[in-house]
């Protein structure tokens, strides 16, 4: 592998790969800002294929994979010394139907392995009025219980961090590397929400992120002994929701896992419906 020493240097590989590759298969769906940061931190490489090229993108405990590949081409010589991870995006349910058998074959015959597969799912913020009445209930069960609801402070991002990795339906592969002066930039923003208990404990938290008219939410946890009895995901949830309405956001976005019946379960409870979106996760160890 060769590291990718900046942007322009980037973009004259994809270039190369678009005019070599006459019928293209590739998840390089990044935007220009998200290359540059791992750019930037000198956590991009590639290496060309017999028919495409490959990007890794370093993200510590595992490399993340663009490929960008023509249909008679194969993902060959991929041993890094780390695990790799594929996310395969399909805008439409139609579109993964058409593109994924090709696709899957491709992967298998690599080795890759496939960990899940997660729906983009919504609640259209026009529902408000029934958001509000969920958020009330949830309100007074926070209350009973001596909970609270607050913007991480940069003194809780070592337990927030702590709580992410003991959450047993997250895998590695749920989330990227940051630095600690990114956790700290976007603590600083008002990026993570949690639920303190009376001792000002951590007990909850989830990340969330906006652009435009549209609010995302992504990796929420909670403390195990808090799941069943308390309910703080939904109180969190119902939260986050309320101040989406509040900041005139029109709806609010979040990815859940196929095959969590849970994660499913309450996402539903919530308000939320599919979007059309899916993607498949792959890995290979």
């Amino acid at each position: 592998m060769k590291r990718i020493e900046s942007l322009k240097e980037y973009l004259d590989i994809y270039r190369q790969l678009k005019k070599q590759c006459i019928h293209p298969v590739t998840n390089m769906y990044w935007s220009l800002d998200a290359v540059s940061r791992y750019i930037d931190l000198g956590f991009m490489f590639y290496e060309m294929q017999d028919k495409g090229g490959c990007f890794f993108c370093d993200e510590n405990d595992y490399y993340r994979l663009l490929y960008y590949v023509d249909e008679s081409g194969q993902l060959n010589n991929l041993l890094t010394g780390k695990a790799l991870a594929i996310r395969n995006i399909y805008k439409r349910q139609e579109e993964r139907n058409l593109l994924s058998e090709y696709i899957d074959e491709k992967l298998k015959n690599t080795g890759f392995k496939k960990l899940y597969s997660s729906i983009e799912m919504y609640v259209p913020l026009e529902l408000s009025e029934k958001l509000k009445k969920q958020k009330n209930v949830y309100d007074r069960m926070l209350k009973k219980g001596n909970f609270y609801i607050s913007y991480l402070q940069e003194e809780d991002l070592d337990n927030m961090l702590k709580l992410r990795k003991k959450t047993e339906e997250f895998h590695i592969y749920n989330f990227t590397y940051k630095n600690k002066d990114e956790y700290l930039k976007e603590i600083r923003n008002k990026q993570y929400i949690g639920i303190y208990n009376e001792f000002d404990q951590l007990c909850a938290c989830i990340y969330i992120s906006q652009s435009a008219h549209i609010r995302t939410g992504d990796g929420i946890c909670v403390e195990e002994r808090y799941k069943l009895k308390y309910g703080l995901g939904a109180a969190l949830m119902s939260y986050v929701l309320d101040d989406a309405i509040n900041g005139y956001h029109q709806k609010y976005v979040s990815w859940c896992e196929e095959q969590n019946y849970n994660s499913m379960k309450f996402h539903k409870s919530m308000g939320f419906v599919a979007t059309g979106k899916v993607a498949d996760e792959w890995v290979l160890e």
